[in-house]
């Protein structure tokens, strides 16, 4: 073996080693990475949405400068903090819905866990609002509370459209006005709260399903909002 093929065997021995130690401190960082964003969004919740990274720091329980030891930078951190609450928002759209089989209800399920939502974490609400991220070319993203309310709505949308055997191709284009007409109104509400948040659900809920009516009518479809649906199709089943 000559000496450069030695050096090159050593450098790939070295690097094993170093990936090795790396993969074994993984878990770790994940859950460090973890405890800063929990620590953020309590921060949030109690300071605002512009809680300063001391704050943040203290609550996780590591000094300052390590904050962005695990993220690269603030931007990084507001993203995993904004996916974060994605996820709590999915799930609670998500519970809101539940077994309603009529389409009013499960409008109504939807716009009321939003709501819900909007009015028990209003500096989070707002720190959405600040640090909303578009959508991506290939459909909704997961980063703000429009984007991920869109996307669970599309996808009820869509497993009832197929179920009345129509193009589901349209369902994303028909839900973007329905979400930016609730959105915009729990930003304003969440500012006046000038109206119950039951007053609003139901007056928000009348005001979707004629949207969504219109829209189904266009495709040949007219829906009792009050009859049950027909049990859509899941995917794999």
């Amino acid at each position: 073996m000559t000496v450069g093929t030695k050096q090159e065997a050593a450098a790939r021995r070295a690097a094993v080693h170093r990936d090795g130690r790396s993969t074994r401190w993984d878990p770790h960082r994940r859950e460090r990475r973890a405890a800063i964003v929990a620590a953020a969004i309590a921060a949030i919740e109690e300071d605002g949405p512009d809680a300063l990274t001391g704050r943040i720091a203290e609550r996780a329980g590591v000094p300052r400068t390590h904050v962005y030891r695990h993220f690269d930078g603030k931007p990084a951190l507001d993203i995993a903090v904004s996916r974060q609450l994605a996820r709590e928002i999915g799930e609670n759209i998500r519970a809101g819905i539940g077994h309603t089989r009529s389409a009013r209800g499960i409008v109504h399920g939807a716009v009321g866990a939003h709501l819900s939502w909007v009015e028990g974490h209003p500096y989070l609400y707002r720190f959405l609002a600040q640090h909303a991220y578009a959508p991506g070319t290939s459909g909704f993203g997961s980063d703000d509370a429009k984007a991920v309310f869109a996307a669970e709505l599309t996808e009820v949308l869509q497993r009832y459209m197929q179920a009345f055997g129509v193009d589901v191709a349209p369902a994303e284009r028909a839900i973007v006005g329905v979400v930016g007409m609730v959105d915009s109104t729990a930003v304003w509400w969440a500012e006046h709260h000038d109206v119950s948040r039951e007053e609003l659900t139901d007056s928000l809920t009348d005001q979707v399903w004629l949207v969504l009516d219109a829209f189904g009518r266009r495709l040949g479809l007219e829906i009792d909002p009050d009859a049950q649906l027909p049990v859509p199709a899941v995917d794999g089943a």
